[in-house]
């Protein structure tokens, strides 16, 4: 049996990769739980190779991170199995290394996008080599829509866990309805937070016509160490993908903590939100 909380990595043995098990491993070693690196392939041929590239990169972890990993190489399709690995081993974060998008990729969604969409996990995103051993700071952007606030117990448990302080960025519109649901959107969470007793602070930007840079300009001014955002299709701008994709390649290379908020459920009309 693994030890829970239980991080998985999708490993694909590039840095990016590496960084993000890391990662992995410094959040286990903080929660005492565990991590699962899986490497997925096209066909059998390949898997001797892939578990002797395994082999070669736990050799490399100190013999006390040894114990906390596992690794697993399995033939299948990375962007649906991944997230049914994510379901079936009932894994609290998948821990995941991103090469950003390019080329098409702009138009049509990165990987992780891609890999978000298809999973029910929350997902750490990194693209640098962020530990998790000096989170002080969580900036969190919302909207009018509900779906921008389900990542709020996820971040709230990491707040926790860290004494962290999140920053609650709220999205504002020249629509008087728009601005007053959002108003309602963050009497929700602040009380979710206060309820569980994690420092929070609520922010009002200046109006701009790009939220998303000026979310970014205000993560560096306060040293943002985790960005949490919800990914959805519809709602808190005209382009939602865009605006996670954005966050993603953030130019701070500060991890992003998200979900895929179809995938979750909202008990009720007060958006009792989910455990992990």
């Amino acid at each position: 049996m693994f030890k829970h909380p239980l991080y998985l990595v999708p490993f694909d043995f590039t840095p990016v990769s590496e960084s993000a098990l890391r990662l992995a491993i410094d959040l286990a070693v903080a929660n005492e739980g565990s991590v699962y690196l899986l490497h997925i392939v096209g066909k059998n041929s390949e898997k001797i190779e892939a578990r002797n590239n395994f082999k070669n990169v736990i050799s490399e972890l100190r013999d006390s991170e040894k114990e906390l990993v596992t690794s697993k190489v399995i033939v299948g399709d990375l962007f649906e199995d991944m997230g049914k690995a994510g379901d079936v081993l009932k894994t609290s974060l998948i821990v995941m290394g991103t090469h950003g998008a390019r080329g098409m990729q702009k138009v049509f969604g990165s990987n992780a996008v891609k890999m978000i969409s298809n999973a029910s996990s929350p997902f750490l995103i990194t693209q640098g080599k962020k530990t998790v051993d000096k989170i002080n700071t969580i900036v969190m952007p919302f909207s009018f829509s509900k779906e921008s606030i389900q990542i709020t117990t996820f971040a709230a448990r990491m707040a926790k866990k860290f004494s962290a302080k999140i920053h609650l960025v709220g999205y504002h519109d020249d629509d008087s309805w728009l601005e007053n649901k959002t108003q309602s959107n963050q009497l929700v969470v602040r009380k979710h937070l206060t309820e569980s007793n994690v420092k929070h602070e609520i922010i009002n930007l200046p109006t701009s016509s790009s939220y998303e840079k000026e979310l970014i300009n205000y993560a560096a001014k306060v040293d943002a160490d985790i960005i949490a955002a919800a990914y959805f299709k519809e709602g808190v701008l005209p382009t939602p993908n865009s605006f996670i994709q954005g966050i993603i390649e953030n130019e701070l290379q500060i991890p992003l903590l998200t979900v895929n908020a179809e995938e979750l459920t909202v008990i009720n009309s007060n958006y009792t939100f989910m455990s992990i």
